[in-house]
């Protein structure tokens, strides 16, 4: 049995139908290996690195006043496109503690722990800065208008959809596609890439360079995924199974794409068609990476 305890026990048949019963072959997962060699105390040292950048960033841009000279362009991007995306990184969070614990062996399972814990310093950082914001701007409607963007705003709502379909993938197979080769690419390179980018443009100094570092940690979690699907596509069985669910799947992110460009479109940077596309073009790059082909396909609509 998985676990140590009789064979009818919750936990015991939820692993047997939703990790050992998935389609996917691998004679030894114990195999793989995360590239960045990643252990604890490793991770703890070069986030603890992070967040002193961090840190200092906000010590720094606070004497100079920043928030407070912010133009009313930039205070509507991070008003509408920043502050509602903690929601988002608390969903990839609680996804990616999922993986983590189903994972088939404790070598996966660090990887999928440590981006749950990027995706909670995420959180963390973003609800810092919705604050900061609040205090430079009052009447803005940071701190107070987050949940209704993440539930009501329109071009949020396919992003949401995404994840809440995401959370209700239980075969670790779908949920590793969905998570890691879906949701997560197309959502950092919206909300952490291009954002960063279109604050950049927008006067937002801070935000930009927030959003570089935590970029890093994004990068991070792709290479950990790109070597596991290519270290599961050694087994040619695995390819059809892995890019099946991907065809299917893939047009949710065709959808996150669409309205993260409507979303972080500005007069100054980019528009969304430009954003969109770029989006595209950059996923299936990775998508590539990883010994995957773009699944072409309409985009999954909103309800």
């Amino acid at each position: 049995m998985p676990l140590e305890m009789g064979p009818d026990v919750h936990g015991n048949v939820w692993l047997r139908e939703h990790r050992d019963a998935t389609r996917l072959r691998c004679a030894d997962w114990d195999a793989f290996r995360d590239p960045d060699a990643v252990t604890y105390g490793r991770y703890v040292a070069q986030q603890d690195d992070q967040e002193t950048y961090v840190e200092g960033l906000l010590e720094q841009f606070e004497r100079e006043d920043h928030d407070a000279a912010l133009g009313t362009e930039a205070v509507a991007l991070l008003r509408r496109a920043l502050a509602p995306s903690r929601y988002l990184a608390h969903g990839q969070q609680m996804l990616s503690a999922y993986l983590q614990q189903l994972a088939s062996s404790s070598y996966v399972a660090n990887c999928a722990a440590f981006q749950t814990a990027d995706q909670l310093r995420r959180v963390q950082i973003t609800a810092c800065r919705t604050t900061q914001l609040r205090s430079a701007h009052p009447r803005a409607g940071f701190a107070t208008g987050e949940r209704q963007a993440w539930e009501g705003a329109d071009d949020w709502q396919p992003i949401r959809r995404a994840v809440e379909l995401a959370l209700v993938e239980f075969d670790w197979d779908r949920a590793f596609v969905v998570t890691n080769l879906v949701v997560k690419p197309v959502a950092d390179l919206l909300t952490l890439s291009e954002l960063g980018r279109q604050c950049a443009e927008a006067g937002a100094r801070l935000d930009a360079l927030i959003l570089e570092n935590l970029w890093i940690d994004a990068q991070r979690g792709w290479r950990w995924t790109a070597a596991l699907t290519r270290f599961l596509l050694a087994d040619e069985a695995n390819r059809e199974v892995l890019q099946g669910h991907l065809d299917e799947l893939a047009p949710l992110g065709d959808a996150m794409a669409d309205s993260g460009g409507r979303l972080l479109a500005t007069g100054s940077g980019r528009d969304a068609a430009e954003i969109s596309a770029a989006v595209r073009t950059r996923w299936g790059a990775l998508l590539a990476e990883a010994g995957l082909a773009a699944a072409a396909g309409p985009a999954a609509g909103t309800p």
